[in-house]
């Protein structure tokens, strides 16, 4: 029930956020340092802050609804979370500069890639 429990927060946190940002791309220019100054920007900040973050937050909700999807779900955190969380992380490192919604997001992204691994880790393992 743990598991399932994550699955919604993350859903929760991850799709609504995604369909902001979607649909206000200039959002982020304030709160994140980010501006998209041509069209081809503004679809970049859509697709990666607006349909990723969605696509990441509904596989979330698909394992919280499913029980035959936990797993599945897990892994697109794991694999997802930790890309982004590891990007995030090596342009922390290579510029030097640490905003606070880059300290938030660093921490989001760490602790939900750990508590993913965690109940990967408690799930039955297939023979």
């Amino acid at each position: 029930m743990a598991i399932r429990i994550l699955l919604l927060v993350l859903a929760v946190g991850w799709t609504p956020y995604g369909m902001y940002c979607l649909a206000f791309p200039e959002f982020l220019g304030p709160i994140a340092g980010v501006e998209a100054t041509t069209a081809t920007a503004v679809a970049e900040l859509r697709a990666m802050y607006g349909g990723l973050q969605i696509a990441v937050g509904l596989s979330a909700l698909v394992g919280f609804l499913r029980s035959d999807y936990i797993e599945k779900a897990l892994w697109v955190q794991v694999v997802a979370v930790g890309g982004i969380g590891s990007g995030r992380l090596v342009g922390v490192l290579a510029g030097g500069d640490l905003s606070g919604y880059t300290l938030g997001a660093l921490i989001f992204e760490w602790v939900t890639l750990a508590l993913c691994v965690a109940a990967l880790r408690t799930l039955p393992r297939a023979a």
